[in-house]
């Protein structure tokens, strides 16, 4: 069990309560870390969440936004558990998985993950969408969405920007899809959820 003391705490409180929310921000997603960690998520997905929350918080000038990114970090982790833990796949789904999770910024493909596990791409392909539902061009372009969603709140960085790290080919086919998925723009979703 992890926890923090009383005095820890009253340590920790300085009078600046922005610094004092980020202290607690910071507290409460490294706890969020070590229990998805437990929770089976992989640690590096776990300290890729963690990192990436932290450098954002420090970054913020006002507590409520401090108090929206820690709440949001805390929604991320238990989602990401969930998901892990929802289902237990075959060897081959859950390697593909960790593998688009791991290489959302790469350019990935049927050919190279079935290459990678030694099996056809049709049988790949059949069993992924039986097993999960979706096809795996569907689950890879959900995941770059979820990756698209955290930068546009947790960063400035362009749209073009983030079209071309995510690997979607134009502006207007991201665009489509990240509607599709979210039923809205990617500058709506800006608009209404940014952080920074």
């Amino acid at each position: 069990m992890y926890a923090v003391s009383q005095e820890d705490v009253e340590l920790m409180l300085i009078e600046d309560p922005l610094r004092n929310q980020k202290n607690l921000g910071i507290i409460a997603i490294t706890l969020a870390t070590r229990y998805a960690i437990e929770g089976n998520l992989p640690p590096d997905i776990a300290f890729a969440h963690s990192i990436l929350y932290i450098q954002t918080l420090e970054q913020l000038d006002n507590v409520e936004s401090v108090k929206r990114l820690s709440g949001d970090a805390l929604r991320t982790f238990a989602d990401r558990v969930k998901e892990y833990n929802a289902k237990k796949y075959s060897y081959a789904v859950t390697t593909c998985i960790k593998h688009i999770n791991k290489n959302v910024y790469d350019g990935i493909s049927l050919n190279e993950l079935a290459n990678h596990l030694e099996i056809t791409p049709t049988y790949l392909s059949k069993l992924f969408k039986k097993e999960m539902g979706i096809t795996l061009s569907e689950y890879i372009q959900r995941e770059r969405v979820e990756e698209a969603k955290k930068l546009l709140t947790l960063t400035t960085y362009s749209l073009s920007d983030i079209c071309a790290w995510l690997n979607f080919n134009d502006q207007s086919y991201f665009i489509r899809v990240f509607k599709k998925i979210t039923s809205m723009t990617p500058r709506q979703y800006r608009e209404k959820y940014t952080i920074i």
